[in-house]
């Protein structure tokens, strides 16, 4: 069986000169999609976060809830880096990726353990400002809509985008059915980003805003030109990880 978390970058955690990042792809995604952001993390290994029914996993049965994705990520997660690794671990969810990444910097928590060292979460309004069940009738014709917002990747290629849309309608449904987080406020800094087009947000920034109710640290939000994920763009991934490190760094608010 493949594991949940496998390193995306080829810099030895133990030697890498600020703290490790574990990604968690969007609905419908897979760890090779994070590949571009690894290769320009400079001397920061990166981890990626691969969901059963998924790329490496296609063969294992899909997950049940976010809640239980959670579950399994977090104690995998101690188990390979221990709980003192994990404290030096920045969590990074795409959309629904950040909803199961706060999940498991939650469960970790609520083990007695240290939280981890920062949490960041792109394309995704706060989970207190979402509509549960916003896409539980969503069709066929809407998903493939949707999941170009997140890639042009699949365009041309047929047998790759139905592959991919396969994934993101299950995804999609996961999503639906989420209810929340627990109530449990996390310590680390917590930097949101979104897309200065992400129709996800026409009502403004209160979605992103509403994420520093997560945290008793540090809070910090970004605007970032173009639509939905735009940051895993290529070309724009630089600039992510300069927003990523300012926002972790000590500062006055």
């Amino acid at each position: 069986m493949n594991t949940a978390v496998s390193p995306l970058s080829t810099v030895d955690n133990d030697l890498a000169h600020s703290p490790a990042y574990l990604c968690f792809p969007p609905a419908g995604g897979t760890v090779l999609g994070l590949r571009g952001l690894a290769r320009t993390s400079a001397a920061s290994a990166v981890w990626g976060v691969e969901y059963p029914g998924h790329g490496a996993r296609l063969t294992e049965a899909p997950g049940e809830s976010l809640a239980g994705l959670a579950d399994g990520i977090a104690l995998e997660c101690l188990a390979r880096f221990g709980a003192e690794g994990f404290s030096r671990t920045v969590l990074i969810g795409f959309s629904m990726g950040a909803f199961v990444a706060l999940e498991v910097a939650q469960r970790v928590v609520g083990r007695g353990r240290p939280g981890p060292a920062g949490l960041v979460v792109v394309g995704a309004c706060a989970p207190q400002r979402r509509v549960p069940g916003k896409y539980a009738k969503t069709d066929t014709a809407e998903a493939g809509r949707l999941l170009e917002r997140s890639s042009a990747d699949y365009r041309d290629s047929p047998e790759l985008r139905e592959y991919a849309l396969d994934l993101f309608l299950g995804d999609l449904r996961l999503t639906s059915a989420y209810p929340g987080p627990a109530k449990v406020p996390l310590s680390c800094p917590v930097v949101a980003i979104r897309g200065a087009n992400d129709p996800d947000f026409a009502t403004g920034d209160e979605e992103i805003r509403a994420w520093r109710a997560w945290t008793t640290g540090r809070f910090t939000g970004h605007v970032v030109p173009g639509g939905h994920l735009a940051v895993l763009t290529p070309g724009e991934e630089t600039r992510f990880w300069e927003l990523v490190r300012s926002g972790l760094e000590p500062g006055d608010d």
